[in-house]
């Protein structure tokens, strides 16, 4: 949950500055932006139904954390040329990564109250993780002067996201 969420809040917290200070239109900017959480609903809705029927999730896991490091990737390589593209990746990333954070707390238990206590320990400790991460972009981006070191930061983020995809998918109940 707080990698998926650092990712959201970083998005949130900064795109349209990133692609502003890169050349764009503020106005086409707060577009991309836009659709980036519009197109969140086709991750967040597509994934659950597919995890649901999987008794591994780790694939789907790994390719949603994908979707958002492409994306972040993309922003490094040419953030306004390929603006639109990496908003489908980072939206439908995002909205999977969450999408699937959810269900898995249903998945990997075997009763509603392991659920529960689940869902409270994951999403207090994932949301106050997360919290911490637009403030830690910013930070990076006024100490070095520029996008390329807070975007690598991102990026890092996701590739973890993808690696803890790996054990939090696997067939087995907690």
């Amino acid at each position: 949950m707080g990698g998926q969420s650092l990712v959201a809040y970083v998005v949130i917290s900064w795109l349209p500055t990133i692609l502003t200070d890169q050349g764009m239109d503020k106005g086409e900017a707060g577009l991309v932006f836009a659709f980036s959480t519009l197109v969140q609903m086709a991750g967040s809705l597509l994934v659950p139904v597919l995890a649901g029927r999987m008794r591994s999730q780790r694939a789907l896991g790994v390719v949603t954390a994908g979707l958002m490091a492409a994306g972040a990737a993309g922003l490094l390589i040419d953030p306004v040329g390929g603006a639109w593209l990496w908003a489908v990746l980072l939206g439908v990333g995002q909205g999977g990564t969450l999408g699937l954070a959810l269900t898995l707390m249903v998945l990997r238990t075997r009763t509603a109250h392991t659920a529960a206590r689940l869902s409270g320990m994951a999403q207090t400790w994932g949301y106050l993780l997360a919290a911490l991460g637009p403030f830690t972009l910013g930070a990076l981006r006024q100490a070095t002067g520029g996008w390329t070191v807070p975007v690598a930061a991102l990026l890092a983020v996701c590739c973890g996201l993808m690696l803890l995809a790996l054990g939090a998918g696997r067939d087995r109940k907690i």
